[in-house]
This record gives structure tokens, sequence and C-alpha cells, in this order.
């Protein structure tokens, strides 16, 4: 007779882990892109508001952006052994955590816990990426990669536009420290939701891997490969202009055009939206026209138009509400093309995603302060975008070169 005694003992093998397919963790990928975009332009959407309680100018909120991006340097570099040893899920969870504590610590409304809660967020920014990046490499076809790529950074205008729609109308509300508060509901819930859909994505970690072994071979190697090479200082360029825009163009309608502040947040919002379907749009036209570079030249040319172009607001809105919704369309739109021929160039299975972009967080972290400065010398926000125009023409060039090379 059939000894039964131990049927029902719980099994002792491991549970069958299933991975989400491309769709799921598209999905998961895009919403945590979103929350730690929102993390890091929350305050830039209420300047006048955090400036007037804690008695400073609202232009030195962009010091704050960079401080953000300051903190996530050094993790950017660590974030490709971090994902190897810890695994793509668990890094993913750490980044949203990064964020949800950032904002309550923002929250506490003084200088050092604004301080303390920037260089969370940016640690959590710098995470977000590459542990994204590993898992999409592995699930993307190549024939749709730019695509699947720019629509989880489509999470970055939507983050921005979230913010730009919610968090003003919230301040004024409840005040603007329970409106911060609340957005760390987001992350904090979504870094639960990682922890029992994430597990496959972690099977292919190496818990021995030390974390700083390789940071030098990595940034060896993106500055040894042309095509590396020139879209580490692309990601400089580009990011530098694009969080300036999208920091300082708040701040230059309520007080060079005399906006109120509810409608220059509506136009923020308008050029996050149009940064969002820039993204899906140039991921699209790469993929159609077979060339990253090429979409990077145009969007370069295209941004840095736009740049020396918002003094139309002094005679007409209209036409600057549409040099708005232009800007967003190509200066917000170029991420999503840059990390899928970042995952193209990588050697081996994995990709070179944050050391590429260290570099993007270092022009974020210049692009604002610099910004800031030089908006302190001309004392006039249109003139400033015009100087800042000279980014992207730079990096217009440098991708034309890359691609008229690949073409022979």
């Amino acid at each position: 007779m059939k000894d039964t005694s131990l049927d029902h003992l719980p099994s002792t093998e491991p549970p069958v882990i299933r991975e989400p397919g491309l769709y799921g963790a598209l999905a998961l990928t895009t919403l945590s892109q979103i929350t730690a975009t929102s993390s890091v332009l929350a305050l830039t959407t209420i300047p006048t508001i955090v400036a007037a309680a804690l008695g400073i100018a609202p232009h030195l909120v962009g010091y704050q952006v960079s401080l953000i991006y300051a903190s996530g340097v050094f993790f950017s570099m660590l974030a490709s052994g971090m994902v190897k040893k810890l695994g793509a899920g668990r890094v993913g969870q750490l980044a949203l955590l990064g964020a949800g504590l950032g904002f309550l610590l923002m929250a506490t409304g003084s200088l050092a816990g604004i301080a303390a809660g920037s260089m969370l967020i940016g640690v959590g920014y710098a995470l977000n990426n590459p542990s994204s990046s590993h898992i999409l490499s592995r699930l993307a076809p190549p024939s749709r990669r730019n695509l699947i790529f720019s629509i989880k950074q489509a999470g970055v205008p939507l983050g921005g536009m979230m913010a730009a729609l919610i968090i003003p109308p919230l301040a004024t509300l409840i005040g603007w420290q329970w409106a911060i508060a609340l957005f760390a509901i987001g992350p904090l819930g979504l870094a639960l939701i990682y922890q029992p859909l994430s597990g496959a994505w972690n099977r292919d970690r190496n818990p021995r891997l030390r974390m700083t072994r390789g940071i030098l071979a990595g940034q060896g190697h993106v500055w040894r490969d042309p095509n590396l090479r020139t879209l580490a200082i692309i990601g400089f360029l580009f990011s530098g202009v694009q969080l300036s825009i999208s920091t300082f163009v708040v701040a230059m309608l309520i007080e060079q055009f005399g906006w109120a502040a509810l409608a220059a947040a509506s136009v923020a919002a308008v050029l996050q939206g149009f940064g969002a379907v820039g993204r899906v749009f140039w991921g699209l036209v790469a993929d159609w026209l077979g060339s990253g570079f090429l979409v990077l030249a145009i969007i370069g040319i295209l941004t840095a138009g736009c740049a020396m172009s918002f003094g139309i607001f002094g005679f007409s809105p209209a036409l600057g509400i549409g040099v708005i919704m232009l800007s967003g369309l190509a200066g917000s739109g170029w991420n999503g093309v840059l990390l899928a021929e970042t995952a193209q160039s990588s050697p081996g299975t994995g990709t070179l995603t944050g050391e590429v972009l260290t570099y993007t967080f270092i022009g974020v972290m210049v692009g604002p302060a610099m910004f800031s400065t030089i908006y302190a010398l001309v004392g006039d926000f249109t003139g400033t975008f015009a100087l800042f125009s000279a980014l992207a023409l730079v990096g217009c060039a440098l991708a034309l070169a890359r691609y008229l090379i690949a073409r022979g």
C-alpha cells in the first residue's frame, strides 16, 4: 500500500518563476520611469511656491536639479555592476525606493531634507535605466528595439507632465509639502508590485561579483568604441539642454512674460506631453530609417532652433506655445533612440547603459547649474536659452558625422 502520510507536507522544490513577457516588462519599466522622472521634476513645477517658503530666488531651483544628478553620477557608473550582482529586478526596486524616500524627505520642507531627498532621488534615477535596459535588451526584437526603448523612455515626459498637471493645483489646495508627500505613494507602491514579479529578472545575477569591479574597464570600453563615445558625448550635450528647458520654462513664463503660475504649469505639461509623443515617434523613425544617429542629428538641429526662439512669447504667445510643442517633440525625444543605440553597440549579453548614461547625468548636473549662473549674468531667460542652443548644434554635428561614417 502506498504511504500517503507525507502527502500533506509542502513541496521542497523551488517554485517556478514565470518571467513577465515583453509587454508586461515594458509596462512595469515604463511606470518606473514615470515615477522616477516625477521625483526629479517635482519641485520645478512649483518653483515660486517653494522659493517663497524657503526664502530664495525661484531660479535657484536649478541647483536642486543639479544636486539630484550629481548624486547619481557615481551610482550610474556602479549600476551595471549592481545589476550583475543583485539582479535587474532588485536594482529596479532599489531605484523606486530611492524615489519614494526622496519624496518624503523633500516634504519635510527644510533645506537639509530637500538636499538629502534630492540625493536619494538621484541615486534612484541612476539605477532605473540600467535595470530596465538590461531587462528590455533581452526581450526586445532587434527590428523593434528603438520603438521598445522609446516607449519606455516616454515615461520621462509623462512623469514630468503628471507632476506639472497635479502638483501645482494640489500644492495650492493642501500645501506643497503634503503634495510632495502624496507623490511618494507611487514609487513605494510600485516597489511592492515588483516583488512577486521580478524574481525571474534576478536569475542571471552573480552574488560573488564585486560591484566596483569593472568600472574603469567599462569606461575604457566606452571611450575606445567610437559609437559609444559619441553617444556618451551626445547624452551630455542633449541632457543639459533638455533639463534646462524642463527646469526653467515655468520660471521664464512667470518672471519674464508675466504668466500666472497655473497657466505656466499648463504649458510645462504641454511640453512634457509632446515629449512623450516625440519619444515614440522618433523610435519609429529610427527603426524605419535604420539609423539612430541620423535621427539624433535631426533632433539636435530642431532642438537648437527651438532654444533660439523662446523670445517669440514676447509678441506671440500662440507661436510660443507652438515652439514649446516642437521643443518637447524634439528636445525630449532623443533618450530612447540613444539607449537603443547603446544596447546595440554594447558587447556581450549585457549593456553599457550605466557607463554611457554617466555622461548624461553629468550633463544634467552641469546644465541647470550653468543655466542659473549664466542667467545671473545675462538677466534674461530667452537670451540664456539662445546661448544653450550651441550644445544641441554640437550634438547634431557629432551624430551626423557618425551616420556619414557608417554609410561609408
